[in-house]
């Protein structure tokens, strides 16, 4: 198999960021022409928020490669690579609401954890993170 070929690809899409987005362009539209008050007023507060959410947060894209794990959140301004080769364990875990540091999850109950070998720890945010577990164990 080639290093660079993509075995596994799976975009994650989180409601919850899709939903505040929404609720922030309506916020803009609403100071824009809902009440009398210059445009600018409320836009310049708001619409940066509309922009940024789904631009830095959503959606989580997790790529396996022959070599490296690649995550991707957003348009890829914020991006994760991990050699294969420095994965110590891998297993699917719940993740609680209270402990959401050193996570890369769209607002996803379930996710990978990965040790590396120097005792890292990240998790993966994933719907489905046993599939996942699998391309990444082949």
């Amino acid at each position: 198999m080639d290093s660079s070929e993509v075995v596994y690809s799976r975009t994650e899409r989180s409601l919850y960021m899709s939903f505040m987005t929404l609720v922030m362009l309506s916020l803009v539209c609403w100071f824009t022409f809902g009440i009398q008050i210059p445009w600018y007023y409320g836009t310049i507060w708001v619409l940066p928020w509309a922009i940024l959410i789904p631009c830095f947060f959503n959606p989580l894209t997790i790529r396996v490669t022959g070599e490296n794990i690649e995550a991707r959140l957003g348009f890829g301004y914020l991006k994760k690579t991990i050699p294969l080769a420095e994965i110590k364990s891998i297993k699917a875990v719940d993740v609680p609401l209270s402990s959401r540091k050193n996570i890369w999850l769209c607002m996803n109950s379930r996710a990978l954890q990965i040790i590396s070998h120097d005792d890292d720890v990240l998790w993966l945010g994933s719907t489905d993170p046993e599939t996942l577990a699998s391309f990444i164990e082949k």
